[in-house]
């Protein structure tokens, strides 16, 4: 299965205060998404139970702010958050398919609290957000405890394969 993605900023953070680049992002999160469409463990995602040979998703970067306006909108939380996705196919699988191509949705990182939250590095912690949308436009989810460990667990397996 191939996969392309689309990057873009939505507002105006300045990524190079922080020296990130798209050219140096891009390979990465293709490596890492090739590497989670090989993983057994995802399977189970009702993507794979179609006819697709290809996913397509967009991942916007924004500031706090703009991410706490989107997250009190959409998700009624007063506050800045790191990670927010938009699934297409949380209902129905076969209405984002065209021409074996799913459109998944869309991934938005706000770099501003990727960066206060990081352990390591910046560009890690990111990369860290974009597996875990991915993981959430796939449709598995954390509601519960044991979900939650799943999810951290296909993260960190895919990131030590980076």
């Amino acid at each position: 299965m191939n996969s392309s993605f689309i990057i873009s900023k939505i507002d105006d953070i300045n990524l190079k205060k922080y020296n990130i680049t798209f050219k140096n992002l891009k390979p990465k999160i293709k490596k890492m998404i090739d590497i989670m469409l090989n993983l057994d463990e995802l399977k189970t995602s009702k993507i794979f139970c179609n006819e697709i040979s290809k996913i397509r998703f967009d991942l916007s970067f924004c500031s706090d702010k703009t991410i706490h306006q989107i997250n009190k909108e959409y998700r009624f939380k007063d506050s800045p958050t790191d990670v927010i996705t938009f699934s297409l196919f949380v209902d129905d699988i076969n209405s984002i398919v065209y021409r074996k191509t799913a459109d998944l949705g869309q991934i938005i990182v706000s770099v501003e609290t990727a960066d206060k939250q990081k352990k390591e590095t910046l560009e890690k912690e990111i990369l860290t957000l974009i597996c875990h949308g991915i993981l959430h436009l796939l449709g598995f989810d954390h509601l519960e405890k044991k979900d939650y460990d799943f999810v951290v667990g296909v993260q960190n397996k895919v990131l030590e394969e980076l």
